[in-house]
């Protein structure tokens, strides 16, 4: 007798488990052409990607620098333009799927490993948020899954290329966000609390792991070493680290941050999968896998020792508010941990709803996505991506800017979206925040007089408050504020116009 040939939708699910990365570069490429075709305009993290790329620095503030080298590199070959922020991005989500893949594949079989990339697009701070608005989170992410990949892929197979890899994925996951310096602690514990899994991490030339990965970092920590006010006063800031506030809210404000992140793919997994999560069948039908002696232990050991952390950060750290993009790097391994916790999950025809909701859940992402300036006709609160960039650039060229010298905006989106205009200019934001605009006016003052440019100073009047105008104008004496009004775009015509503000002063400017 021959045996039965596989059904198409089997088959086509099994290519789909085996050859993922084909479908991955299809949905990026779609993202890259909805975000490019829709706006001009640029949200939080676009826009300050665009101000820190303008130049190669070994540390720009609050955030680690590799994200934004990484910026640089690619705005060198096409400018500071939406086109290659979404080129860097959708870059980064692709390798963040990928190495999932790879960590899920270390230890499952296919269908597996795209279940552990699929419940990564599952969870909303990197599914949605990674491509609303967000950069460093999805480099940090992309290179926990590295870490995690080459660490088991030493247990399984040891080998020195491994601790290279492990070296190389630490190193840059540091340049991308200074958490990752806990992940790396509590993996740690957990690894050298399992037998064999120390010994595999302490076997021959694991010195290489640590050696590569403070290379790596040390231009960096040079830098942090001098600046390390800097560096850290916007993150304590969102902390809001107070003993006036009670445990009670810091704990509800956690199990928010950890529930946004998780719940999704909980509740899927829930749906997928129902009682075969908690029903125990006997080991004579299905024998467990040789490595889930020291698999599920170090797991289980890193996710119990992250939330014991964070909790402790609560009642011991008196921090009130989190994330969700601080607590997606540290949980994102949850789908892993389920699969080697219950291998049986894998078995054929269980959960075949879980593939088909990720797919579902990719494609609303897309829709969502294309749609977003349409949407604030809904919310009749337009956003930064209803901003008309190409108008307001066309207006500030009519009444005399010469599109180059020096851009200060009253934020990070209005002075990005100048720059994307006139890639010929030096963008910078200045604010009140931390106390720092007389510092920034000065410094964009004195740029301006040492490169013999004009300077331009502009308001979005739906942020900048009126008092913003009095320490510019203190800078510049006589000078007068002209007035700009042009419609938003992709909203109804009854929505009333943007305001701007502006003040040009053409060059020379003295310091």
């Amino acid at each position: 007798m021959t045996s039965a040939s596989p059904s198409p939708a089997k088959d086509w699910q099994s290519q789909l488990y085996r050859h993922p990365l084909a479908w991955v570069l299809v949905l990026a490429c779609a993202h890259v052409i909805s975000r490019v075709a829709i706006s001009d305009g640029m949200k939080w993290d676009e826009s300050e990607q665009i101000l820190w790329s303008q130049q190669f620095l070994l540390g720009y503030g609050a955030q680690p620098p590799a994200y934004s080298w990484l910026q640089w590199l690619v705005g060198q070959l096409l400018g500071p333009t939406v086109l290659s922020l979404s080129l860097v991005k959708h870059s980064l989500i692709v390798l963040t799927y990928v190495l999932a893949w790879q960590t899920g594949r270390a230890l499952l079989p296919a269908k597996g490993a795209f279940w552990v990339a699929g419940g990564l697009l599952l969870m909303l701070p990197f599914g949605w948020d990674s491509v609303r608005d967000q950069t460093h989170t999805i480099l940090v992410t992309a290179m926990t899954f590295g870490a995690w990949w080459m660490a088991l892929r030493q247990v399984r197979a040891p080998a020195l290329v491994n601790f290279v890899g492990l070296g190389i994925f630490c190193g840059v996951g540091m340049l991308a966000k200074y958490s990752f310096a806990m992940l790396i602690a509590v993996f740690a514990v957990a690894a050298f609390s399992v037998p064999q899994v120390r010994r595999a991490l302490l076997g021959r030339g694991w010195w290489l792991a640590p050696l590569i990965g403070l290379l790596i970092f040390a231009p960096h920590g040079y830098w942090l070493l001098h600046h390390w006010r800097e560096a850290t006063t916007e993150t304590i800031h969102k902390m809001d680290i107070s003993t006036q506030v009670s445990h009670l809210k810091g704990l509800g404000a956690l199990a928010a941050a950890v529930f946004s992140t998780l719940g999704l793919w909980l509740l899927v997994s829930l749906a997928s999968y129902r009682s075969r999560l908690w029903k125990t069948e006997p080991a004579a039908d299905a024998p467990l896998p040789e490595w889930r002696v020291w698999a599920w232990p170090l797991l289980w050991r890193y996710l119990a020792l992250v939330f014991a952390i964070l909790v402790g950060m609560v009642l011991v750290g008196d921090v009130s508010s989190f994330k969700q993009r601080w607590v997606l790097p540290l949980t994102a391994v949850a789908p892993l941990a389920l699969y080697v916790w219950r291998p049986r999950l894998l078995a054929d025809g269980v959960g075949r709803g879980y593939t088909t909701t990720v797919l579902v859940f990719a494609l609303v992402f897309l829709t969502l996505a294309t749609v977003r300036p349409w949407q604030s006709n809904l919310r009749k609160d337009p956003d930064e991506l209803n901003h008309p960039v190409a108008q307001l650039s066309a207006s500030l060229a009519a009444a005399g800017y010469d599109g180059q010298g020096v851009i200060v905006g009253s934020d990070n989106m209005v002075a990005a979206m100048l720059r994307s205009r006139n890639p010929r200019a030096y963008a910078t934001a200045c604010t009140a925040e931390f106390g720092r605009m007389a510092d920034c006016l000065a410094q964009a003052r004195a740029k301006a007089a040492q490169t013999g440019s004009g300077l331009l100073y502009i308001a979005r009047m739906d942020k900048a408050m009126p008092a913003w105008w009095e320490p510019v104008l203190a800078t510049a004496p006589g000078a007068a504020i002209q007035d700009l009004t042009l419609p938003f775009s992709h909203m109804r015509a009854s929505t009333p116009p943007m305001h701007y503000q502006f003040v040009w002063l053409p060059a020379p400017i003295t310091p």
